[in-house]
């Protein structure tokens, strides 16, 4: 879907994507999100009447729109990243129509987000699983040592984004809730909330011998893997700072992260930000504590 059509029907947008709302290209990206939701569809069985949200976390497909203005940033970044005197590295900022969107695209601090290119990438330092949905319930049930926590994040379709992240705490369920704002997809939210995940279990007062993290999607935890430009960088970075300084904290920690192929349901009940109940397996409560 995305290397056959997406690439041939965004190609050569990095030189004549203008933006949403700007004479030339209006209309543009609504058109390509129709295919990007028919092809969200098709890959997933889903119906025309699922959540649009839902349905991109599903596919992994990200939004026309940020898939554009990506294209153009990333394209600006290869430029810059070129040696020093290549005539290619001096278009961006040129007082050129195409050297001023480059260097708009590159300082836009709206939906898209910042990201730096590495001298030297570097590698997630954690065992990155994917399984069945059958098989990811049953590991979940299990008991375990160490922490296991559970992660979602969510969008609606007004906009609204945010992630839960629960873990339990003896026989009571504790979790982080976080609301990210409007104009951020599910898929950022999904990689957000798995960097926090890290974070919180990086300044805890006893560091667990093993940290296992389950979330239902696969896009963010492939994500997790890779520090390259892009969307979700900053949290591919971040979760790369947390499990240093766990390694730190415990040399030999154990540290997993699981993802199902379908939706996976979690012991207790889980709530995004946004207020919408997923399917719960206990009538337990949570803690929340942010």
């Amino acid at each position: 879907m995305t290397a056959c059509i997406q690439s041939v029907t965004m190609f050569g947008s990095e030189l004549w994507w203008k933006g949403d709302y700007v004479p030339g290209t209006i209309g543009r990206a609504d058109e390509m999100q129709l295919l990007v939701n028919q092809q969200a569809r098709a890959t997933t069985g889903c119906f025309r009447t699922t959540n649009l949200g839902a349905l991109s976390m599903e596919s992994g497909l990200r939004a026309a729109t940020t898939q554009l203005e990506n294209r153009q940033r990333r394209f600006g970044l290869r430029l810059l990243s070129l040696p020093q005197g290549d005539q290619a590295r001096e278009i961006v900022g040129a007082p050129t129509e195409i050297g001023r969107r480059l260097t708009n695209a590159l300082a836009y601090a709206g939906r898209t987000e910042t990201t730096v290119l590495l001298e030297e990438p570097e590698t997630l330092d954690a065992e990155l699983l994917q399984d069945e949905e059958a098989e990811a319930g049953a590991e979940a049930e299990k008991t375990r040592s160490g922490l296991t926590v559970f992660t979602d994040g969510s969008r609606l379709d007004d906009g609204a984004a945010g992630y839960a992240v629960v873990w339990k705490n003896g026989s009571t369920w504790k979790g982080i809730k976080t609301h990210m704002g409007y104009n951020q997809e599910a898929y950022v939210a999904e990689c957000a909330a798995l960097a926090r995940t890290l974070e919180s279990a990086s300044k805890r007062n006893s560091i667990p011998e093993r940290v296992t993290i389950f979330s239902d999607a696969q896009a963010a935890i492939g994500r997790m893997a890779s520090d390259g430009p892009g969307p979700g960088q900053q949290y591919a970075l971040q979760a790369r700072k947390h499990i240093a300084a766990l390694r730190r904290a415990r040399p030999g920690i154990i540290m997993k992260s699981d993802g199902a192929q379908h939706t996976m349901e979690s012991p207790a009940t889980r709530r995004p930000t946004n207020g919408r109940k997923l399917r719960q397996r206990s009538q337990t409560p949570v803690v929340w504590n942010g």
